[in-house]
């Protein structure tokens, strides 16, 4: 059964909480910043997506593929946009199907992936679904051991979805049946969130709630390698989570992890040689414009990092406690969104917030979308805004 946002989240990614009323919060949450806005953001199109994800942890994410937008709602709405004008060109409702006749709700989390001219993700419910990009005719559903929190990958014909329970599980892209399954222990306490696998060169990559990053075979999941990204430490088990629950990066041959608890690193991606290591914490994914990484860590501080050296460039941490979703880099700008449902555009040579604005009152949960010179952000009540590039 799922549990509110507040039930889910460790102490240190929740908003601080206090032993009783009148003491200070234990994690305080800083104030609004007060910016002199550089420029005003401009809104495209808004539309809604049924509830959103509500109070709920969720990485669900809309997804952009050629000139269509497609967004969905936890309780089982799925919708496509024509992406320039909001213009809507379908809906699904997929609590009407059998699978879901017996749950409260499909409770959709892991993010859209657009591949082969189709949508493939995941539910809590343990379910993985294909959809048709272009009418939302369902294609084919199937159950897999553990929830599935994280967008899948998909490659070479294959559906990858890395659940819950720490299986890595494979399904054919065409029929999705069961190509293999790799399972790996879960250490007792664990976060909410998991990494999106990602393939490079015949492989898939993912983060392990161990601190570890495992690689295995795409074409039978053979295990090839798993790199150490944390080492548990600490009296305490919430002290001791390493999970590596963010995308890895790819530039060129190297590869670049973080991990909650523990630290960011790079390693060159064929050997596994460890390149340097930064004590920087998180489990948002990192985001890149080929020279920098850009972080948001575990208490909402913002970092600009060298991805040749692992110097660090520019740090901002006027957000702290915030709840900041993962950076994009917009133009000239790093946007990230908060749980009060701001939106910050930073410069990106400095870390200086140079604007903001509040898309909804709701809050933001997951990392706005680019695709061209247009942001989608998906709010937790639903409503998606197309924003347009100052």
């Amino acid at each position: 059964m799922s549990r509110p946002l507040t039930k889910l989240l460790p102490l240190a990614l929740a908003l601080g909480l206090s032993a009783c009323a009148s003491q200070a919060p234990v994690a305080p949450v800083s104030p609004l910043p007060n910016v002199d806005n550089a420029f005003a953001p401009g809104t495209r199109w808004s539309d809604s997506v049924g509830k959103g994800v509500g109070d709920y942890y969720s990485q669900l994410s809309p997804v952009v593929d050629g000139d269509r937008l497609f967004a969905a709602s936890r309780d089982g709405v799925l919708k496509a946009f024509e992406r320039s004008s909001g213009d809507e060109l379908w809906e699904t409702e997929l609590d009407e199907l059998d699978i879901n006749r017996n749950q409260r709700s499909p409770r959709i989390a892991g993010g859209l992936t657009a591949a082969y001219g189709n949508l493939y993700f995941g539910s809590e419910n343990g379910v993985v679904y294909a959809v048709s990009q272009s009418d939302g005719t369902l294609l084919w559903t199937r159950e897999v051991p553990g929830e599935v929190l994280a967008a899948p990958a998909v490659d070479e014909g294959k559906v990858v979805v890395h659940t819950s329970a720490g299986n890595l599980v494979a399904l054919d892209a065409t029929t999705g049946e069961q190509q293999w399954l790799l399972r790996n222990e879960q250490p007792s306490l664990t976060l909410r969130s998991m990494a999106t696998p990602i393939t490079a060169g015949g492989a898939v990559l993912y983060g392990r709630a161990d601190g570890r990053l495992g690689i295995a075979l795409l074409a039978n999941g053979q295990p090839v390698r798993d790199t150490r990204i944390a080492s548990p430490r600490g009296a305490t088990e919430l002290e001791r989570m390493v999970d590596v629950a963010a995308r890895p990066v790819i530039l060129g041959d190297i590869l670049f992890t973080i991990a909650y608890n523990g630290q960011l690193t790079a390693h060159q991606l064929i050997s596994g040689q460890q390149l340097w290591k930064r004590q920087y914490q998180g489990s948002e994914d990192l985001s890149t414009d080929g020279r920098l990484l850009y972080i948001t860590d575990s208490r909402s501080h913002l970092f600009a990092v060298d991805a040749r050296s692992g110097s660090e460039v520019w740090s901002n941490t006027e957000l702290e406690n915030r709840r900041l979703t993962a950076p994009v880099v917009f133009g000239d700008h790093l946007v990230v969104g908060d749980a009060e449902g701001y939106l910050y555009w930073l410069d990106r040579t400095s870390g200086a917030i140079v604007a903001l604005e509040r898309v909804d009152s709701s809050g933001l949960y997951a990392a706005p979308v680019v695709a061209g010179d247009t942001l989608y952000v998906q709010s937790r009540d639903g409503e998606l805004v197309a924003i347009a590039r100052p």
